[in-house]
């Protein structure tokens, strides 16, 4: 740990120096609920049943989002290093530098005040189970306390399952997770992230009406590669069965004519697209059971009312659209997440928000229906007036930012500039939902290229909603 962070737990993560304000904060704090956020790995929201796949089964986050705003227009800046960064610093990849799954965001910004840590200074007990920032970027001095998956459960009895696909035909990896899939020939219990389930409902079993407000943040990996599950999930998508994306471009099999976009770390042939799609499909299901068990528990620890509960994804996975696989194309695919809140003195449910937001607003937003107070160096607004009225005008755009590119999306809209090589892209998301034809060359749309690049040059403040 860097000095500057070090100086600042000093300042607001000891015991004693939160005494204080946590007595002030918590004692007779009714108004201040529980937060449970949970997190989902490479995971686009096309892929469940309550954003309108029809293939994957997603039951348990469908039910949930009957009870919540599901917002449709949410987008993320990927991959995850960036996301997940922007989220809980409240800062965008601009300002922190972090853009790629290297950039270390502990020496680039080291005084930044994460939003475990503010809730923490702010009266809270802050938990994580899983991953919340990127691999060994993760900041272990933000919580009271961090619950590893196995930590007190028994270890698994059955040995895991060889896997298959393109990734385990190859004898080094060539950039990125290898890409191998299969069912795991274990139980759920036995995997990683049916044991922080495990944790989650126990935890939740422990809790007493006195304790003080608690941020649980519950991470889970799958369906990040590799895509492995019990088998049962597997069972629920023959691959045969899968059908492929719908490409310009393809042939009758829906493979590529010029097969030059293939890599040979990536599914290649229809039996591997349709295996990695099924298999996909899987650990979505497999991860959508832990989160039934989860928010069931939630329902009888008689906290649920009480309880602001975040069902979010990272940032999406190409499932072969565009040709594409994994995740960082500025496409729906990748940039689009899944964001489902319930907070029930507030939000609406069973609703639907079609206005743009961002990842980064849930920093504020939770602060917002916390009542705790932002830090003054917050890049996003809270989405309390949308989850009361999603119907409201909101922002007129959410912003993607890389170091070579940068997009700005908005209720019809995509436009793409390429910093390096000055091309840019229009798609009308409307009439072109697959964002196939680009418009940016049609002088028709002159007017609307020169609105769009203005907001994107203006940057996030240039989106707020109007008054």
């Amino acid at each position: 740990m860097d000095v500057s962070r070090r100086s600042f737990l000093k300042q607001t993560g000891s015991a004693l120096a939160l005494a204080p304000l946590a007595a002030q904060v918590v004692e007779g704090a009714g108004a201040q609920p529980d937060v449970l956020f949970i997190a989902i790995e490479d995971a686009s929201p096309h892929r469940f049943g309550c954003y309108g796949n029809t293939v994957c089964k997603t039951p348990n986050i469908d039910q949930f989002a009957k009870t919540a705003v599901r917002f449709d227009e949410a987008h993320t800046n990927p991959p995850c290093c960036p996301s997940r960064t922007a989220l809980f610093l409240g800062k965008r990849p601009e300002t922190t530098g972090v853009f790629t799954n290297r950039d270390n965001w502990l020496e680039k910004v080291p005084d930044a005040v994460t939003m475990p840590a503010h809730f923490r200074k702010h009266g809270y007990e802050t938990i994580r189970c899983g991953k919340m920032f990127h691999g060994k970027f993760e900041d272990d001095a933000s919580w009271d306390r961090i619950i590893q998956a196995n930590e007190g459960l028994p270890r698994p009895i059955n040995k895991r399952k060889a896997l298959y696909g393109p990734g385990a035909e190859l004898k080094e990896k060539k950039g990125g997770t290898l890409f191998k899939y299969g069912p795991s020939g274990r139980e759920d219990h036995e995997e990683a992230d049916g044991m922080r389930a495990e944790q989650a409902i126990r935890l939740m079993k422990s809790r007493q009406a006195s304790d003080k407000p608690m941020l649980l943040s519950l991470g889970f990996q799958a369906p990040h590669l590799v895509f492995t599950a019990p088998d049962k999930y597997f069972d629920m998508y023959p691959p045969e069965e899968m059908v492929l994306p719908k490409n310009q471009g393809a042939d009758e099999n829906g493979m590529p004519l010029d097969q030059d976009v293939f890599k040979e770390h990536n599914p290649h042939t229809p039996k591997q697209w349709r295996e990695a799609i099924a298999a996909h499909y899987a650990t979505i299901t497999f991860i959508d059971a832990q989160i039934g068990r989860v928010l069931q528990a939630l329902e009888a620890s008689g906290r649920a009312e009480n309880t602001i509960v975040v069902i979010w994804t990272d940032h999406g996975f190409m499932l072969g659209e565009h040709f594409l696989w994994r995740k960082g194309p500025l496409r729906d695919e990748s940039t689009q997440v899944a964001l489902l809140i319930r907070a029930s003195s507030v939000s609406k449910a069973d609703t639907v928000c079609k206005r743009p937001v961002e990842s980064i607003d849930i920093f504020p937003t939770l602060m917002d229906l916390c009542n705790v107070p932002l830090p003054g160096d917050i890049e996003a607004i809270s989405m309390r007036p949308i989850l009361q009225d999603p119907d409201r005008a909101w922002k007129k755009g959410a912003l993607m930012w890389g170091t070579r590119n940068k997009s700005i999306v908005t209720e019809r809209w995509r436009y793409n500039e390429n910093k390096r090589n000055k091309r840019t892209e229009l798609f009308d998301r409307e009439k072109d939902p697959g964002e196939f034809d680009n418009l940016s060359e049609d002088p028709a749309y002159a007017d609307v290229i020169k609105e769009l690049g203005e907001r994107l040059d203006g940057g996030w403040k240039a989106c707020l909603p109007e008054g």
